[in-house]
């Protein structure tokens, strides 16, 4: 059973009818988010997972930035939220995978998935596979 949502995940207005309600965005909103959102759904097919220790890392990294905002659909905060990934051309180029990744968080009280740039605008340039680390020593040079 699909989630119902109280509030417009985009503009935050109280939803009226169910079809709102089902989708999270009122009908205005709608208009305005339909053309961002990805074109192909996620897939229940094997991933391209290149190391999976990598990509646990990565999946933690996610859990612990998202753990302080809240769901926009039941308020609950996200700490113990499940973090989810598939393959996407629009999406971030991980550690540990073969191909970009659309990113998404599950809220494990009311079940509703909301992208990763929905949460936040902090980039996650540090998780992806040619971000390059600097040592202690390069950090402190002048």
């Amino acid at each position: 059973m699909q989630p119902l949502y109280t509030r417009c995940l985009r503009c935050g207005r109280s939803l009226r009818d169910h079809k709102s309600k089902s989708r999270g965005y009122g009908p205005t909103c709608w208009k305005k988010v339909l053309p961002t959102l990805p074109s192909c759904p996620p897939t229940t097919e094997i991933r391209s997972i290149e190391n999976i220790f990598a990509v646990n890392s990565v999946y933690d990294s996610l859990r612990v930035r998202v753990s302080s905002h809240s769901c926009p659909s039941c308020g609950a905060l996200l700490s113990s939220a499940e973090v989810h990934s598939y393959d996407h051309e629009d999406g971030l180029n991980l550690r540990g995978f073969l191909r970009p990744q659309w990113i998404y968080i599950t809220c494990t009280r009311c079940g509703a998935d909301i992208a990763l740039h929905k949460l936040t605008r902090d980039g996650c340039g540090d998780l992806c596979k040619h971000h390059r680390q600097i040592s202690l020593v390069e950090a402190l040079r002048v």
